[in-house]
């Protein structure tokens, strides 16, 4: 079995080490110190690629393989876990499900944002009751017409109040007296979503940490459904 990086993977890792020596890594115990958020720096890396590294190149990524991505978020890391985290966030949980079971529409109207770094993403599961204890949430979903309305509120999120497009995860339905859960795609500048509060960390404070409120969000079911007046 070959353990050796590729040829590709080791020009990721000298790219991305270069960079982060460069750009980030001067710049982080300062940005830790005031919780400043690194726009700079991940406008950077978007520009390398990194914000859709493991999505395919038809939808805006840069197509590597998941070696090729640990061995960047390594290098992201050794300079600053902050950026390393908001990068990781973007790639996994927000890009990747839009990739695996998002429509056409979907991936052309965010995943191709998402992976070119001209939008950023974030992930909501956690809950003040719940943690990450799926079968416990309380956020829901409910439908009206063609769309589903979201009240709740969401923990912990990586980016929140910055990101332009989270991964929401609600109760739909109840089934043996357990929530039924959905994933929805909501936009950061909707109605009715909101920042409660921004969390006081020990490290990584260059990477914000929010929890999120959802206040009767209105979400479209289908694509090419008109939303009620």
């Amino acid at each position: 079995m070959e353990f050796d990086l590729t040829e590709d993977q080791q020009m990721v890792q000298a790219s991305v080490r270069e960079f982060a020596v460069r750009e980030i890594a001067p710049r982080a115990h300062e940005y830790d110190e005031e919780s400043k958020f690194p726009h700079e720096q991940i406008k950077g890396l978007a520009e390398l690629g990194l914000l859709g590294m493991i999505i395919p190149e038809e939808w805006g990524g840069a197509g590597f393989d998941t070696v090729a991505y640990a061995v960047a978020l390594e290098e992201i890391a050794k300079a600053d876990a902050s950026v390393c985290v908001i990068v990781g966030v973007t790639n996994s949980v927000c890009c990747y499900p839009i990739l695996s079971y998002g429509t056409d529409e979907q991936k052309e109207k965010y995943l191709k944002p998402l992976a070119r770094g001209e939008k950023l993403g974030a992930f909501c599961l956690s809950e003040p009751q719940a943690g990450s204890d799926a079968t416990n949430l309380r956020t829901k979903a409910v439908r009206d017409r063609d769309d589903f309305i979201l009240s709740g509120s969401k923990s912990w999120v990586t980016s929140g109040g910055l990101a332009d497009v989270y991964i929401v995860m609600a109760v739909t339905s109840q089934e043996n007296g357990k929530g039924k859960l959905s994933a929805f795609i909501v936009e950061g500048d909707s109605p009715g979503l909101s920042v409660a509060s921004v969390e006081h960390k020990m490290g990584q404070r260059a990477s914000q940490t929010a929890e999120m409120s959802f206040n009767d969000v209105r979400v479209r079911s289908r694509p090419g459904s008109r939303r009620p007046r």
